[in-house]
């Protein structure tokens, strides 16, 4: 019977040896992970240290052609290798500029030094709870899920036979409930904003615009990115309905500048939305004000900056802030616009048309994150009534009882003539009788026990 051949990763028995009169030589067979079996030596001052060098060494050992990376490599060499695996994904743009931030950021700073073999769970864990404490829970969501994409790669490269990320528990983000305007509190916002925006102060002109980004989000339920990115030739204002093609947004890239990316935040962003009669008129004032003032825009944008070029949602943000804080509504930002446009639309259409609208591929992440809920009670009692106590038909002596007493009421008292008949009360038939049990009996001597 033929032996064995030794496992994939495995060596056969170590053989010392004095090589010199200061040195002793460890050495055995390896199989590598590309099935060929090689020989390995090690040195040492002694035979123990040459044997535990040894095995140090095949402990360590990876075949080249089969790893970029090894367990003794630093995650700063493990960083190098995710990146051109992330240029190569089809993550967005701004997904990996996002995440690249992060690896230069924070990730090589605090432990880009230590070797790939060296980070356990614990190790990965402190650095998440560290980035907490400086930076908050958000970040520290996007760093474990970078940590976790490299060392899927390092897994790969057989640098590590357990990702460690997977041990750690990375905090969750507190959501809020969602907060929306109502028509009577928007029609408030944007008569104090136009004042606002009208008020003069020292220095560089408030914008005037603000009122009718506003308008636009609260109309089509659009992104800020979306909103800014809309072209000329994406509308349609003549047809009926009128109509927005939604298919691009506003970008930050990692130099600093905003550019506009040629799809939305998702594939389910791309989408068409009817244009209200309000905003088709607001529109079209603003492309003749545009076509008055000859600025330049060679983009054909519907919403420039001063200078024509792609506006930055980031920058309009910091006006809303002060804006919003100056006229009494510090809790709305440019995101409520969404939420209040996507709460009309469930509470009259449905969720479904909301997410629709939204550009949402689940309809739960639009019912959780964006439609507020009911702030009154739901007036149910049309439903409800279905389960009222029923009437049942009175027996035939009862309705014999019931005539006679009619008949001989009518014997009793003749009616005037002066007086106007009264009309039947309504609602209630002398015929039908309630079966729910009657109040209790006055008391007497007998029923009070006295």
């Amino acid at each position: 019977m033929s032996r064995q051949p030794l496992p994939l990763g495995a060596w056969g028995s170590i053989y010392t040896k004095r090589s010199s009169a200061k040195t002793w030589l460890a050495e055995t067979r390896y199989r590598d992970m590309d099935g060929k079996v090689r020989r390995v030596q090690a040195r040492g001052p002694s035979a123990a240290a040459a044997r535990r060098e040894l095995q140090q060494k095949l402990a360590n050992r990876k075949t080249p052609r089969f790893g970029l990376v090894t367990s003794t490599d630093k995650i700063d060499r493990l960083i190098e290798i995710f990146l051109v695996d992330l240029e190569a994904s089809d993550r967005a743009a701004r997904t990996k500029d996002k995440y690249a931030y992060c690896v230069k950021k924070y990730i090589s700073p605090r432990i880009g030094s230590v070797r790939i073999g060296e980070a356990t769970s614990g190790l990965i864990d402190h650095f998440i709870r560290s980035i907490v404490e400086d930076s908050g829970p958000s970040t520290a969501r996007t760093c474990g899920a970078v940590l976790s994409w490299m060392f899927k790669v390092a897994l790969r490269h057989d640098a590590v036979t357990v990702n460690p990320v997977l041990g750690v528990s990375i905090p969750r983000l507190r959501t809020k409930k969602p907060q929306a305007l109502d028509p009577v509190q928007y029609q408030d916002l944007r008569k104090k904003l136009i004042a606002w925006e009208k008020t003069p102060r020292l220095g560089r002109p408030r914008s005037r615009e603000l009122h009718e980004f506003a308008d636009g989000m609260v109309a089509l339920g659009v992104r800020p990115g979306e909103l800014f990115s809309l072209l000329w030739e994406d509308l349609d204002l003549e047809a009926n309905p009128p109509i927005a093609f939604i298919h691009t947004t506003v970008i930050r890239t990692t130099a600093g500048g905003v550019r506009i990316q040629d799809h939305p935040k998702t594939r389910h962003g791309v989408r068409q939305l009817t244009v209200p009669d309000f905003l088709v008129r607001q529109l079209r004032k603003r492309r003749r004000r545009q076509a008055r003032a000859a600025m330049p825009n060679p983009l054909g944008l519907i919403y420039p900056s001063s200078t024509g070029t792609v506006m930055d949602a980031n920058n309009v943000g910091k006006i809303w802030r002060v804006a919003a804080d100056e006229i009494g509504y510090d809790w709305v930002t440019l995101k409520t616009f969404r939420k209040t446009n996507a709460t009309l639309i469930a509470r009259t259409l449905g969720p479904e048309a909301a997410a629709y609208q939204a550009g949402h591929s689940k309809v739960s992440m639009t019912q959780e994150h964006y439609i507020e809920e009911r702030r009154g009670a739901l007036d149910t009692r049309a439903v409800v009534d279905a389960f009222k106590p029923q009437r049942k038909p009175p027996t035939k002596h009862e309705q014999a009882q019931t005539a006679d007493g009619q008949a001989s009421q009518g014997e009793d008292s003749a009616p005037d003539s002066k007086a106007p008949a009264s009309p039947p009360e309504t609602g209630k038939s002398p015929l039908w009788k309630e079966t729910e049990p009657p109040e209790d009996p006055p008391k007497t001597a007998e029923t009070s026990g006295k």
